[in-house]
């Protein structure tokens, strides 16, 4: 990938450290009175996409441009093992906010709390997941 392994953590926090900030903009959005739905939503697709390439980048494993987070998922499963498929309901769930939501013929439906907060906590298990498998604090970036 960047021909040395201190390049290629050096790339994964990078993406960590976008990550971050999309789980911020939706701790942001979920504090104010009123939010946009899709957007959390959005975002907490965009954090887990960018855990799984940055997982894949501290593995030297070349990075295919795609938001299908099931299909990341199947490299990082090659790289690091079956112990990543516990992420799958989680990017199954996260997997229909990579593109839909972005544009109004594509998802009309409206969101409702209940989804949000089930998109939330499955963006959080892929951060947790990635963070406990690399061995990261909690804090690290």
């Amino acid at each position: 990938m960047n021909g040395t392994p201190d390049a290629s953590r050096a790339l994964a926090h990078r993406w960590f450290q976008k990550a971050e900030n999309d789980l911020l903009n939706v701790q942001n959005n979920l504090k104010a009175g009123r939010y946009p739905a899709d957007t959390v939503c959005f975002h907490c697709q965009q954090a887990a996409e960018k855990y799984l390439k940055g997982m894949l980048a501290w593995h030297e494993v070349p990075l295919v441009r795609t938001h299908d987070l099931l299909e990341l998922l199947k490299q990082v499963v090659h790289t690091v093992g079956d112990g990543a498929a516990e992420l799958s309901p989680h990017l199954l769930l996260l997997d229909q906010y990579s593109i839909a939501v972005r544009y109004p013929q594509e998802y009309e439906a409206s969101l409702g709390e209940e989804q949000v907060q089930a998109a939330v906590e499955a963006a959080y298990a892929v951060r947790t997941w990635v963070r406990r498998i690399l061995g990261l604090g909690e804090n690290e970036v």
